[in-house]
């Protein structure tokens, strides 16, 4: 979809316009309008517009000066010209500013349509040749080391990706593995302390290691790498289709065991790269199954059994008889509920509480233990929120403060369910609230700034103000107020004109510099376009009121 912007200092033309043609049909998606040159310049610099359709006419900058200026930034911008003025001299201004079109006024709606259907075709076309396949695919073939590393970080986090994405990515990034084979996760750890190596030098160490490992599994293995945020070298493997030396668990037959290729990995980085690794192989599982789980048990393999140790090799083995509980994985998936609450993706975020309550029915027993975990996971994301927004509990909770801060030892899943749901929707109205207060506040300063500032009061000038992107004001003010900020601007000196107008002893052009015009030939078109009438007429006719 495109932007197009109107410019005619003659207000009602350009309201006129905005409305006359099926924009949305012909695909442009805003219509910008500007009653001046001045003010174009102004949208044009916070705006992705593709063409703007000007009259060559108007008071201060006029149409032909606009492009000249357009052209500076914006090249590649379409132009149409609107004029009642069919001279040589205007047309061959018009050629010499790279004018798309230049039409005779009064233009009909449907050559017009027809004209900016035409520079549309353009723009697509000339965008199609921006766009050379060959260079992307290089570009793309360029980025899978770094696409394939980003996707298996996603998974090592418990991101959910959805089954037919995930499958249609592993095929995009040509990794060619089979998500409902078996797979094994090697979790390789570098022990050298390079804190005062420089960042190169690290990083051809890193890229060395990969290179390594990649070489010793690569003739039995498909192999899926990524550096995780602990600084450990993940590698995921899988035995190659029709190798003959898969056992049915990700690991190969004797004489090339996963524990002998990633010894002689250990040997080999410290050989040619003088450097001391640790490795720890989760095998079995499946890259759809529980990648995740692959992982940290992997992790918790160092923290519980390695430690310190160096030179290490160990196979996760879980002994379940030991374990009565593990952690909710839900709970724990990324994006965490402290990180949607954060960017306040409310949506996103009662769809993980249903997550997290449908993993805990599914627990046999432990509720409690269950519960209190995720009740504490809960308060601390709550707690975090409220003060983040520089509010207490009470102003939020109210009389459920009680409830929010007491931890109920007898809770079974269905309270602390009704519980965590009601906390949500309390914190997600207070958000609500907030939001609708701040936006009314900032209205009340940009108001009171335009009041105090009607004489040389610009867009910028109130962004600045409210120390706010002019675009984001301009979209706030027309979503607040229902008008436009420049319509708004202009009707307030209007009406200042009128009210100054009916003193006797103010001149014209005394009263147009008062509202903000340096040129009092501008302002009284303005205000003939506004009201129907000149200055001076309104001017006279209130005396003769006044005289009767």
């Amino acid at each position: 979809m495109y932007e197009i912007l109107l410019v005619d200092d003659h207000t009602h033309l350009v309201d006129s316009l905005a409305i006359a043609l099926p924009w949305e049909r012909m695909g442009i998606a805003a219509v910008h309008k500007a009653y001046s040159g001045e003010e174009a310049l102004e949208l044009l610099a916070y705006h992705s517009i593709d063409i703007v359709v000007t009259d060559i006419q108007m008071n201060g900058m006029s149409g032909l000066e606009l492009i000249a200026c357009i052209n500076e930034k914006r090249r590649n911008l379409k132009t149409v010209i609107l004029t009642g003025h069919d001279e040589f001299q205007y047309a061959k201004e018009a050629l010499q500013n790279r004018v798309s079109e230049y039409l005779l006024k009064p233009v009909p709606n449907d050559e017009l349509e027809l004209t900016l259907r035409r520079l549309i075709a353009e723009i697509e076309r000339e965008g199609k040749q921006l766009i050379d396949q060959r260079k992307l695919a290089e570009l793309f073939r360029e980025s899978l080391p770094r696409l394939r590393e980003s996707l298996l970080s996603d998974l090592l986090s418990g991101q959910a990706v959805p089954a037919v994405a995930l499958q249609e990515k592993i095929r995009l990034y040509r990794l060619d593995f089979d998500l409902d084979e078996p797979a094994a996760l090697l979790c390789i750890r570098v022990e050298e302390d390079y804190a005062v190596t420089d960042l190169y030098s690290v990083s051809l160490l890193e890229y060395a290691l990969r290179n390594i490992a990649e070489e010793v599994f690569s003739e039995r293995y498909r192999i899926w790498q990524c550096k995780d945020p602990y600084d450990y070298f993940i590698m995921l493997v899988q035995p190659l289709v029709g190798s003959g030396r898969g056992s049915g668990r990700g690991e190969p037959e004797a004489g090339g065991s996963l524990e002998d290729l990633a010894r002689h990995v250990q040997r080999q980085v410290k050989l040619y790269l003088k450097m001391k690794v640790s490795i720890v192989v989760s095998p079995g599982e499946t890259v759809r199954r529980d990648l995740a789980g692959m992982y940290r048990a992997a992790l918790s393999t160092y923290s519980d059994l390695i430690g310190y140790q160096t030179e290490s090799y160990l196979n996760v083995v879980e002994d379940r008889t030991m374990i009565e509980l593990r952690p909710l994985s839900s709970l724990y998936a990324t994006p965490t509920l402290m990180q949607l609450i954060d960017v306040e993706q409310w949506g996103a975020f009662e769809k993980k509480l249903t997550a997290i309550f449908d993993e805990l029915d599914c627990q046999a027993g432990n509720t409690n233990e269950y519960g209190f975990e995720i009740y504490t996971a809960l308060l601390q994301a709550f707690t975090y929120y409220v003060h983040k927004k520089g509010k207490r509990f009470f102003e939020v909770f109210g009389r459920d403060i009680d409830r929010m801060l007491k931890a109920e030892a007898s809770w079974s899943a269905v309270p602390l369910r009704e519980w965590a749901f009601v906390s949500f929707k309390l914190l997600k109205e207070s958000s609500s609230r907030r939001s609708d207060n701040l936006r009314s506040e900032l209205m009340e300063r940009v108001y009171r700034f335009v009041a105090e500032h009607l004489r040389e009061v610009t867009l910028q000038a109130v962004a600045d103000y409210v120390h706010l992107h002019p675009v984001y004001v301009s979209n706030l003010f027309k979503q607040e107020s229902g008008e436009n900020f420049s319509a708004f601007v202009l009707r307030l000196r209007m009406d200042k004109a009128v009210q100054l107008l009916k003193h006797k002893e103010l001149k014209v052009s005394q009263i147009a510099l008062e509202v903000g015009y340096q040129k009092p030939q501008y302002f009284i078109k303005l205000f003939k376009s506004h009201f129907g009438m000149t200055p001076q007429d309104f001017k006279n006719k209130n005396e003769d009121s006044s005289g009767d």
